[in-house]
């Protein structure tokens, strides 16, 4: 999007500055982008890992399609001054949005706290693993690892062997999306009434149990799962 590119919807002049990467993230800032929101994605200078992945014509249809609409901007995080020119774009959003691994924000300087100090208007969105504390908090966790620590694959068993299926989809990915664009959404509403900025905080373990809960808390009973196997040999 150039700066000239005018756009429309609910969220028409909020602007969000995006440090996120790989799905979950992009997609949620992506779908505030559909509603209207001017999203500034903030690449490493090597670029979201997402971009190298089946590339095509120096992009990928994960990419584009999470990323489109935004504009961007690569910054070394590791450089002071680069973390100037992020400060600069913190200071002037309405949101503000990360998924690095819990402490990697804080390490970097870059806090709720001290970014809420710096703009108390600001919404800032943390979008993690499995939350900010836990036995798997500094691990990379992605998609099929939550789909297993959430039970959703055991809900997807072979009805016949018992053993659990993964969803052939980045399902927990889009799941926290989803719900990370509604937190914000509902924290932007807040702020209308408040004036006041809040940190929310987001995990893809969380929002995928939410998901879950009313089918996992039922498990089929066997005598259900029996009805299901074939009477006689499929032809």
């Amino acid at each position: 999007m150039t700066d000239d590119m005018q756009k429309t919807g609910p969220f028409a002049g909020i602007k969000i500055v995006d440090v996120t990467t790989v799905i979950s993230g992009p997609c949620s800032t992506g779908i505030l982008g559909d509603q209207g929101a001017d999203v500034i994605k903030v690449e490493p200078p090597t670029g979201d890992i997402m971009r190298a992945r089946g590339k095509v014509a120096g992009f990928t249809p994960d990419f584009v399609s999470c990323n489109r609409g935004k504009r961007s901007v690569a910054l070394d995080l590791k450089d002071a001054a680069a973390r100037e020119v992020l400060w600069k774009l913190i200071e002037e959003a309405d949101v503000f949005a990360q998924n690095f691994r819990p402490g990697v924000a804080e390490r970097l300087g870059f806090s709720a706290e001290e970014a809420l100090r710096r703009n108390p208007r600001l919404i800032y969105l943390s979008i993690s693993g499995v939350d900010s504390s836990g036995p798997y908090t500094k691990k990379r966790v992605y998609d099929p690892v939550v789909q297993a620590l959430s039970g959703l694959a055991d809900m997807q068993s072979d009805p016949l062997t018992g053993r659990p299926k993964m969803t052939r989809s980045v399902v927990v990915d889009k799941i926290t999306a989803v719900y990370a664009a509604q937190a914000v959404s509902a924290a932007l509403y807040s702020r209308s009434a408040t004036g006041q900025g809040q940190h929310v905080e987001v995990s893809m373990l969380d929002a995928t149990l939410n998901f879950n809960w009313l089918t996992a808390w039922r498990p089929w009973p066997l005598s259900a799962r029996k009805r299901m196997l074939p009477t006689r040999p499929m032809t």
